[in-house]
């Protein structure tokens, strides 16, 4: 994902906005007075403002200098939180509707969030259609339709590299595209291995800012991490705080694997790995899990859910994470599989790919 679940998918893309006083207001139905109301940035994962709901009304903002996808996390006493994501432009953003239908709230004043709405709308249903056949590949009843399912999978990433393409073009000075195209290198390979020549579609204020520069920081490190290289040496601290080095591995074939807790299509792979590991682990091959996480207690969770009985380090920096900039790593999962000596022998591997790798090189 880039950096993503399906839902992070739908979290993670945002407009430019220059540094001024970001106002959300709202009124929603249903919405418990007193109610707790934090805006979180999205991408820092951290709360900016807060506020307290009286008469289902708010009013929430932050002082912001760079564009952000924001979080409103609404918690009413004795009730569960809810989440609602907002995109946010260079204007005011109204909210509205009821608390108890969040999937029919309409938002009002922001032509950046009418823009975020309609990639939405275009591009989600392709994306669910396209993991749908994927997760359905990569398990034992998709064995059996094996060839038509793979056929179908790469009509459907066409499909969606077409609809992406003419909406990059539709609207290419919006830095809305600039995250969609981010977005989408995580699900298509294509979209991946050509996002220089997708990039190149955009201009003006959808090549500024820290998604541009993220893409522009990628394409400048293209060349680390190509197979057939040696695999840089990183030193990161495992879950006890121990320092564990790359080099430390030399000898093993290992897979280098970015992850999250709370990155949904990084748990889905997570089995494709288990059993890669549980078959290979007494040939010579390890994993070594690079976490994005922020949250300690989460990760730890999910390693230990997971079954993931490897190696794993993080300094708990999300996406900040040092091994992750040093590598380019715009989305997760992404993965590095190195023979004994370091060198590159493939990269985001999924499903089945990691297996058939192994077994061509460890005989």
């Amino acid at each position: 994902m880039k950096k993503i679940t399906l839902g992070l998918f739908a979290l993670l893309f945002i407009g430019q906005l220059s540094a001024q006083k970001l106002k959300i207001s709202g009124n929603l139905k249903n919405l418990p007075d007193g109610t707790s109301i934090k805006l979180i940035d999205g991408m820092a994962n951290k709360p900016v403002d807060s506020a307290k709901s009286e008469d289902g009304k708010f009013t929430i903002g932050a002082k912001v200098e760079n564009p952000s996808i924001y979080i409103l996390l609404f918690t009413p006493s004795n009730s569960q939180p809810t989440q609602i994501p907002v995109f946010v432009g260079n204007d005011p953003l109204e909210i509205l509707g009821d608390f108890k239908e969040t999937s029919a709230i309409q938002y009002k004043g922001s032509a950046n969030q009418d823009l975020y709405l309609a990639y939405m709308k275009a591009l989600t249903p392709k994306v669910q259609s396209l993991f749908s056949d994927k997760s359905l590949a990569a398990s034992p009843a998709g064995v059996s339709a094996k060839d038509s399912l793979t056929k179908q999978i790469e009509l459907k990433e066409t499909d969606l590299t077409n609809t992406l393409t003419n909406l990059l073009k539709a609207n290419n000075q919006s830095p809305v595209s600039t995250l969609f195209l981010i977005q989408s290198t995580n699900f298509v390979t294509y979209i991946k291995d050509h996002v220089g020549d997708l990039y190149a579609i955009l201009d003006g204020p959808a090549k500024k800012g820290p998604f541009a520069d993220l893409i522009e920081k990628s394409l400048q490190s293209a060349g680390m991490g190509k197979v057939g290289s040696v695999l840089p040496e990183f030193k990161q601290n495992d879950v006890n705080g121990k320092s564990v080095s790359l080099s430390s591995l030399r000898g093993k074939f290992v897979l280098i694997d970015f992850w999250a807790s709370w990155c949904g299509p990084c748990r889905a792979e997570n089995p494709n790995v288990v059993k890669a590991f549980n078959t290979y682990k007494s040939k010579g091959f390890t994993v070594l899990g690079v976490s994005l996480d922020q949250d300690k207690s989460k990760w730890l969770e999910a390693i230990k859910k997971d079954g993931l009985a490897w190696t794993h380090v993080s300094d708990l920096k999300y996406w900040n994470n040092e091994v992750a900039v040093k590598f380019g790593i715009q989305s997760i999962p992404a993965n590095f599989l190195i023979d004994p000596n370091g060198v590159i022998i493939g990269k985001d591997l999924r499903g089945e790919d990691l297996e058939k790798i192994l077994a061509a090189n460890i005989k």
